[in-house]
């Protein structure tokens, strides 16, 4: 074990989003061509003072006094971001480079992945708050090579970086000015889009790959607005794509799936969103005797 590198999230967390509720509150007018920004500095609202609480899971209050920012994304995933620092935290040296649940990965890639993944969005973010066009990813094959460079290092170190990294994100999110969510950056894979896509996406990241660790969090913990959201999303998403059968979500315990014949699947929405994303096999779900129709990568 590494000596002296855990510190302590919610100490270091409540620290740093107090010290970013006690900064001077910013709006900036938009000005100037497609690629181009003006920032006027006005004053902007103060931040509400609402408590961060985890309605559902006592294990996942770990953030006492930290003040909520004043939007309920925020909230939301920093509350995913600390249920998942403290199973990383929870996690011996040993365990962190045993094999994760995504093939190839070992635990570290995964907690390197996450930490990365937050520090291209604060870079989409500090980039538009400068008036400037940021880029996620150099490309595909970079962001491939750091993580497999990052998940080499020592395991404290990793855990020490990832602290870091959700912090740093937390905070460039809690201090955009609300005229900025609309400016563009450039997302791997997804191209030039507003950086509002930080949000879902960033929440997205903790909450699948806190599964992945294979570290006894699983679909059935995921929040139920999370699962509620993606559920839709996800069904859409594969209802357009040619390679996968029509999709129709039937309230949040039903999906009917245009194979022939049909095939109309039940259960618990968790259950159904870990199959459609392939984090399970479908146990749980119900098809009346028919046979799971196959569903291609969520990609």
């Amino acid at each position: 074990m590494v000596s002296g590198v855990k510190r302590d999230f919610a100490c270091t967390l409540g620290q740093a989003l107090s010290a970013c509720a006690r900064g001077p509150a910013v709006t900036v007018t938009l000005a100037g061509g497609a690629d181009t920004y003006t920032q006027r500095a006005i004053p902007g609202p103060e931040p509400s003072q609402g408590l961060l609480r985890h309605p559902s899971r006592a294990r996942a209050n770990i953030l006492p006094d930290v003040t909520a920012a004043d939007t309920p994304e925020w909230a939301a995933i920093a509350d995913s971001a600390a249920r998942l620092v403290a199973t990383a935290q929870a996690l011996t040296d040993d365990d962190l480079h045993d094999a994760s649940a995504l093939p190839g990965w070992t635990r570290a890639h995964v907690l390197t992945h996450i930490a990365q993944s937050a520090d291209s969005r604060t870079g989409l973010l500090r980039a538009a708050q400068a008036g400037r066009i940021g880029q996620q990813y150099p490309s595909e094959q970079a962001r491939a090579d750091a993580i497999d460079a990052g998940a080499r290092r020592p395991a404290g170190i990793i855990r020490a970086d990832l602290d870091r990294a959700i912090q740093e994100c937390l905070t460039a999110i809690r201090e955009h000015p609300s005229q900025l969510w609309d400016a563009p950056g450039i997302s791997l894979g997804a191209g030039r889009r507003p950086v509002r896509d930080v949000l879902p996406s960033m929440r997205r990241e903790l909450e699948y790959h806190h599964v992945d660790l294979a570290a006894g969090y699983q679909p059935a913990d995921w929040p139920a607005d999370f699962v509620a959201t993606e559920l839709s999303q996800v069904t859409a998403r594969m209802d357009r794509r040619a390679d996968a059968p029509p999709m129709t979500l039937a309230g949040h315990g039903m999906l009917h799936i245009g194979t022939s014949p049909p095939v109309d699947v039940t259960g618990p929405p968790a259950a159904m969103l870990a199959w459609l994303s392939g984090r399970s096999d479908g146990s749980g779900l119900d098809t009346a005797s028919a046979a799971l129709p196959t569903i291609p990568p969520l990609g």
